[in-house]
């Protein structure tokens, strides 16, 4: 670059010194001068504009890297999701789901699956109004049931281990039970409704997986019986009541005390009692005492109705 410079330099000498009349020879000299002048600038003036941009360009990164570090900490773990409350909301003292804004939806009792349709059968048992009051008055008969001496291979929670604990009266009557209600809308599912006084055991007992947890509390069931009929289990058992391969060994006692009328009846199965496990994996950590399953004649005061959101809704 100074090598140019003095070029340049030696070429504006020779140019200036030459007077206003010139030969032909001169002025193809200084023609030619200046042309070499001029490409020369154009050349320093390309390289000042690169390095400039050079410039530009590190003091751009330095300063994201500096703005980066500011304000982009690294980030905290997120919190577990809390399933029991996920798409879920639950009533207040009114019987009103608060939250609820889903128009209005028919509570429904499913009894069959017709697969050559594809279709749920159920009968219709209540309604959600528009503003989440529930009510509930089921009146139609359900036209397909189970002989109740089957109920040792139906029943959902699987907290009787020895079938012969199972003792019946008029064991062909049939009967229907759900610990659910499902909502629909349409005719179609857009979630369920539960009851009960917890959240979690209106969860766990219709979940295979958490069918043994110790969480405390009840939730209610709906029957439809053709006659009147009994079912009574009294068991104590010990054993294991893991899911994650580490044996919990613990003792239960459930009991069954069911009275059934003809028609609509209600059956409360609360859990008592639970093991603690805090060392155990976070889905072992609890597993329950006692299951108390009985008659009662209407929906207790303290219950709280529980709608889960269906997935895709």
């Amino acid at each position: 670059m100074k090598k140019e410079l003095k070029i340049i330099f030696i070429l504006l000498l020779t140019v200036s010194g030459i007077g206003f009349s010139q030969t032909p020879e001169q002025q193809k000299m200084i023609d030619k001068a200046l042309k070499m002048r001029d490409s020369i600038m154009q050349c320093i003036t390309i390289e000042e504009m690169l390095q400039q941009a050079n410039a530009q360009e590190k003091r751009t990164e330095s300063a994201k890297k500096t703005n980066k570090s500011e304000t982009n900490p690294i980030p905290k773990a997120s919190k577990s999701e809390d399933k029991y409350w996920k798409n879920t909301l639950a009533s207040d003292y009114d019987n009103k789901l608060k939250n609820w804004n889903y128009g209005e939806a028919n509570l429904v009792f499913n009894y069959h699956y017709d697969s050559r349709k594809d279709k749920v059968e159920y009968v219709q048992v209540g309604v959600i109004k528009a503003d989440g009051t529930i009510k509930l008055n089921p009146t139609y008969q359900v036209p397909i049931l189970k002989p109740l001496k089957e109920f040792k291979d139906n029943n959902n929670f699987f907290d009787i281990h020895n079938p012969e604990s199972y003792q019946y009266s008029n064991e062909d009557s049939g009967i229907k039970l759900n610990s659910y209600l499902l909502v629909y809308q349409n005719d179609i599912k857009i979630g369920i409704l539960t009851i009960g006084n917890s959240e979690k055991v209106t969860l766990n007992l219709l979940t295979p997986g958490d069918l043994y947890f110790g969480d405390e509390g009840y939730m209610l069931s709906w029957v439809y019986a053709e006659e009147a009929c009994e079912i009574e289990a009294n068991e104590n058992w010990k054993g294991d009541l893991s899911n994650t391969g580490t044996p919990l060994i613990v003792e239960t006692h459930v009991t069954y005390n069911l009275s059934f009328s003809p028609g609509w009846n209600l059956v409360k199965t609360e859990v008592i009692g639970k093991y603690a496990f805090p060392n155990a994996p976070e889905e072992d950590r609890s597993r329950y005492k006692k299951h108390v399953h009985t008659i009662v004649s209407n929906i207790p005061e303290d219950a709280t109705y529980y709608f889960r959101k269906s997935p895709q809704y």
